[in-house]
């Protein structure tokens, strides 16, 4: 609120002088004194102040509040002391003073307004509507001022927040009851004795005969001052007493026996303040103890019993149904009480002291909200509930969807219904033809977190599946999928359908299959979540067998398979009558990678044989056959009767190399015989 003109003019005179201090204070000066000087109905008061200034050194200010119309003359001796003066002259002033800045209320309540000097409390009321005053307060005028300024609106709102906060209750719901001020009288007396005369103090206690300091100032301020009014519902008074009395028995013991009183002033102390103030049901009282500084409130709180009655009462307003049951849960500044009745479930939050409601919170039960849902999903099957501030949610499978159906907690009106998509759609995307090969599958638990993740579980004939997704999108978050061995078996012969199952043997982590083709056999694996990844490919052992045979005859008309074995590839040996030797078979595709063979020595004899009697016309008996099989050529030597002959073969192809004869008879014969015999024989 703004300072206006006419708020100065009826501001006490000690709030202005207040004011002033503050304002010099603002300007960086600090206060050094204060001085009262009064002349008939003219009063002047004047505060003096001191700064330092970087560049002009020390700078004294004394600003002065005039009241009344003084003589030129007395105006200006009163302000002559002072170097630089400000007076306030809230009458006007008919003629200025030389070198004194004379300014009006006009000027200050601006200042006032603009330094957020705020007024007094008992001042606003004053220019408050009625309406806005407690209507409690009542003025009371004193025989006295007072010596500290003092505000019972400014009581009443600080109790009202000792209140409010202690007992947890707002201080708009609180309206005063009463308003005790309790004031302690004090006097002023003024003496003379011989040349002498002074002024006195006396607070009922303490005597001091010649006030100085502190006291000088007060005792001014008390001679100065009009008698106060203060706004309250009573007023209790110290016990008054007599000061001359006091004041003379000090004056004795000084040997003072010529002191006489010529009068005295009474004025008063604010000591401390009793507020009551309305709770509901109970009252709060706030004691204020001025000389030590000290707020103390005080209420006695509620009863369980009218604590319960006060909650029924308010149950029954609301919901219309009488409690079945209740029971406190704690007590502090606030109650909680919960409880039930016929169709909802309520907790209550009461104010201990006042039994104001802090916090009423009805639901329907349970039974009530699944009843609102299965009469509209008569099928549905319930799977979660949960209570939040935005409503009940109500989690259920109706078909093969799963719905979110959040309801009005105290009306059970349907809301909102959202569908959270199919569990059997994630299925799918998740297992997709493992299902085919499955066949019945059967959902056999349902969970929605947080109203928006699905998590589902199905089982079947050696099946099991675990499957999270996204009710809103429908993606699926996480899938687990585990197998039985007669699942993974139908599901390798969906995929190899010409195949089939020679044996299965089971692993930790899956299955592994044999199958069996026409032509090939085929290993493959199966996981437990049914991913088929084929290991192993290669011709049947009669497969191989009758394509190696082929490629043999070739070469050998009777040949005989002697040794069939896998590694990287078939690797085929075989002996004939004519020739021996290996194939290496390409182990999918069946083509030859490799043929070795030779001849072997019965073939080379009876070829032989053959030569030197188409040769030489001679039979032969073969004596040796040196066969050098890693070199791939064999010697032979036979006897005739023309003499002795002598071959070298290729045993790979049959064909003869080289040939010697050496005749029979003489010794030339015979050391020709050592030499040729030499070449043909095996190194």
């Amino acid at each position: 609120m703004e300072w206006e003109p006419a708020m100065i003019l009826l501001a006490p005179e000690d709030f202005i002088v207040e004011g002033l201090a503050e304002l010099m204070t603002k300007a960086g000066f600090r206060e050094t004194g204060r001085e009262f000087k009064r002349k008939g109905k003219v009063r002047l008061i004047v505060v003096t102040g001191e700064r330092e200034d970087p560049f002009q050194g020390k700078e004294t200010l004394a600003v002065a509040l005039l009241r009344g119309k003084p003589s030129e003359n007395w105006l200006k001796n009163a302000l002559s002391g002072y170097k630089r003066s400000i007076l306030i002259a809230l009458d006007g002033l008919e003629e200025g003073v030389e070198g004194v800045t004379v300014l009006g209320p006009e000027w200050l309540s601006e200042a006032f307004t603009r330094y957020s000097i705020e007024p007094p409390k008992t001042l606003l009321e004053r220019f408050l509507p009625e309406r806005e005053r407690p209507r409690a307060l009542k003025e009371f005028v004193l025989d006295g001022p007072l010596v500290e300024p003092l505000s019972s609106q400014k009581l009443v709102e600080e109790a009202k927040r000792v209140v409010s906060y202690k007992f947890s209750v707002s201080s708009d719901e609180i309206e005063l009851k009463s308003l005790k001020l309790i004031l302690k009288p004090i006097y002023i007396v003024s003496w003379t004795r011989e040349n002498e005369s002074g002024k006195a103090f006396f607070d009922g206690e303490r005597v001091v005969l010649n006030v100085d300091g502190e006291l000088k100032g007060l005792a001014m301020k008390v001679l100065l001052e009009d008698v106060a009014t203060v706004l309250a519902t009573e007023v209790e008074i110290g016990k008054d007493t007599d000061p001359t009395k006091p004041i003379v028995e000090e004056a004795v013991k000084r040997e003072w026996l010529d002191l006489r009183v010529i009068g005295s002033r009474k004025a008063y102390v604010p000591v401390g303040a009793e507020v009551v103030l309305p709770l509901g049901h109970r009252e709060a009282r706030v004691e204020f103890d001025f000389a030590i500084g000290r707020v103390s409130a005080e209420a006695e709180p509620l009863d369980e019993t009218e604590l319960v009655e006060l909650a029924k009462e308010h149950v029954k307003r609301e919901l219309r149904e009488e409690p079945i049951s209740l029971e406190i849960v704690r007590r502090g500044r606030f109650t909680l009480i919960r409880g039930k009745t016929r169709r909802y479930l309520f907790e209550i939050e009461l104010n201990s002291y006042s039994g104001n409601i802090r916090k009423f919170q009805p639901a329907l039960t349970e039974e009530a909200m699944l009843e609102v849902v299965l009469s509209k999903y008569p099928e549905g099957q319930v799977i979660g509930v949960e209570r939040r501030l935005g409503g009940v949610f109500v989690d259920l499978i109706s078909g093969k969807n799963v719905l979110v159906v959040r309801l009005d907690q105290k009306t059970g009106e349907i809301l909102e219904t959202r569908n959270l998509s199919s569990p059997w759609d994630a299925l799918r995307k998740s297992a997709g033809a493992i299902l085919e090969a499955v066949g019945n599958v059967e959902l056999k638990s349902c969970l929605v977190t947080n109203h928006e993740i699905v998590r589902a579980e199905f089982e079947g004939n050696e099946f099991r599946a675990i499957v999270a997704y996204d009710g809103k999108t429908g993606k699926v978050l996480e899938s687990s999928v585990e197998i039985g061995p007669g699942v993974a078996t139908e599901l390798t012969l969906r995929r190899y359908r010409n195949y089939s199952v020679l044996f299965t043997e089971d692993s930790k982590e899956g299955f592994n299959l044999t199958l069996g083709g026409e032509r090939d056999v085929l290993k493959v694996f199966v996981s437990l979540s049914g991913e088929i990844r084929e290991l192993d490919r290669f011709l049947r052992r009669e497969i191989v067998e009758e394509i190696a045979l082929a490629k043999i005859r070739e070469v050998e008309p009777s040949p005989s398979i002697e040794g069939l074995r896998l590694s990287d590839h078939w690797e085929v040996e075989f002996t004939g009558v004519k020739a021996f030797g290996r194939l290496k078979i390409h182990r999918t595709g069946g083509e030859i990678l490799e043929f070795e063979y030779q001849y072997i020595e019965s073939t080379i004899t009876k070829a032989f044989t053959e030569f030197v009697k188409e040769t030489y016309g001679d039979t032969i008996r073969v004596e040796w056959v040196a066969h050098n099989i890693e070199e791939g050529y064999a010697g032979v030597k036979g006897i005739g009767k023309k003499g002795i002959y002598f071959g070298k073969y290729n045993t790979l192809t049959g064909e003869l190399m080289e040939h010697d004869f050496v005749p029979s008879g003489g010794i030339a014969s015979k050391l020709k015989l050592v030499q040729v015999e030499g070449k043909y024989a095996v190194k």
